[in-house]
């Protein structure tokens, strides 16, 4: 799973994803695994995927949800790293995207704000998807938290995003189960992420 998948599974209502993003400074470097939590640093903090599987990714492109809720988009990024640990119930990611300028970035920070504010609740193939806005931990130049919770025939499935902007970065930290994921782990993983962007 990375930043692309999460994106695009938060966007379906099936996932719910995160993101954190760091420090001044790196934006001008390509984005590297050394820049994104490893996996002893997901498993240190949610320890629940330590037997699961763990995947990375690089890429040239994200995806992002747009305003017609439950619908996403392609956005070409200078580069991108993600790392993600899932063991079926828990799923846990932090990834980070490098833009062409800063204004790109804020443009997709923007939307993405825009789709919380806007798709508080809708359906997808059946599946009902309910989005709250939470608070953020203090990272980043611009950052929003939200949670989520996903009911498809009576099972719920909960989840945790929080997203930031530092200058051409966006940084993603996404965490789901099948009970309410713990903020203070999503703050710790925000965290985690923004010192790895240093």
């Amino acid at each position: 799973m990375n930043i692309k998948r999460l994106s695009t599974v938060a966007a379906t209502g099936a996932l719910t994803l995160g993101l954190a993003l760091g420090a001044p400074g790196t934006a001008n470097a390509a984005v590297k695994a050394k820049d994104v939590p490893s996996k002893a640093d997901i498993v240190k903090i949610f320890p629940a995927v330590k037997a699961g599987e763990f995947a990375t990714d690089k890429s040239k492109k994200v995806t992002t949800p747009t305003t017609k809720c439950g619908t996403i988009k392609t956005v070409k990024v200078k580069s991108s790293f993600s790392t993600a640990g899932s063991t079926g119930t828990v799923t846990v990611s932090a990834g980070v995207a490098e833009f062409g300028s800063v204004a790109a970035a804020k443009k997709f920070f923007k939307q993405y704000k825009a789709v919380v504010k806007k798709c508080k609740t809708y359906t997808v193939s059946g599946v009902k998807v309910t989005v709250k806005s939470a608070k953020a931990p203090k990272v980043g130049q611009e950052r929003l938290a939200l949670t989520q919770v996903t009911s498809y025939s009576g099972i719920n499935s909960h989840g945790s995003t929080v997203v930031i902007r530092q200058g051409k970065r966006i940084g993603v930290a996404a965490a789901f189960d099948s009970t309410k994921v713990s903020s203070a782990k999503m703050t710790k993983l925000a965290k985690v992420t923004a010192k790895k962007m240093k």
